[in-house]
């Protein structure tokens, strides 16, 4: 069998100007689930990130963390759904969402509820549909990638993953609303391909970080 190994991106910088970079914090988080791969002795054959800037960040420094010489790849089909043109979207706002990540977070699953429901399609310039087809895209080549007894690394993010891990359980927009809402950064998701085809057999894994270091967003 092949392995498959979905990590999400460390702490963003939720609240500033850009919140498309690691904070201090997601720094941390990545070194630390390097380290925690490096002990364990796995090496991958490939590694994957998607093209935005904190999922790359992450690759690069769990990369350093573990001491793999393995080459970073970017597959853009692995980059997060546009979570502010969901919300710009939705026709209500709510000032404390731009700081305060619980009002952020109920009201991305509101505008995201809008988006999969497939009646203001035009309002996106990529719809659930795109979204999932493109994730589901990306996760093929991934796996289709690997030899026998090979693995690989992704980095991506919640949205990315969930709907991964979904997929795999025969899920739809529920399961994937309730697997985005508690995807913890850095946290690793794995995936076994063989014969019988992929297979989910851990999701949201964070044991290599200190309960104090467990965030959401």
């Amino acid at each position: 069998m092949s392995v498959l190994y979905l990590v999400r991106h460390g702490q963003a910088s939720f609240g500033t100007e850009d919140y498309d970079r690691l904070s201090t914090r997601g720094k941390d988080q990545s070194h630390a689930l390097g380290t925690s791969l490096r002990r364990s002795g796995m090496l991958p054959a490939r590694i994957t990130s998607g093209a935005m800037k904190r999922q790359l960040q992450t690759a690069r420094y769990a990369s350093g963390a573990a001491d793999w010489g393995t080459p970073l790849d970017t597959d853009p089909g692995w980059d997060e759904f546009n979570a502010a043109e969901l919300i710009n979207a939705l026709p209500e706002d709510d000032p404390d969402a731009k700081t305060d990540s619980r009002a952020f977070q109920r009201l991305l699953e509101k505008a995201s509820t809008r988006w999969a429901s497939g009646g203001h399609d035009a309002d996106y310039s990529e719809t659930f549909g795109e979204f999932t087809r493109r994730i589901d895209g990306a996760l093929d080549r991934a796996v289709d990638s690997l030899r026998s007894g090979e693995s690989a690394v992704v980095v991506s993010s919640s949205g990315a993953i969930a709907w991964a891990a979904a997929r795999l359980l025969d899920g739809g927009f529920p399961q994937w609303l309730a697997l985005n809402r508690v995807t913890v950064n850095s946290g690793v998701t794995k995936i076994v391909s063989g014969s019988s085809g992929k297979t989910l057999v851990a999701f949201n894994e964070h044991g290599h970080l200190p309960r104090s270091w467990i965030t959401y967003r």
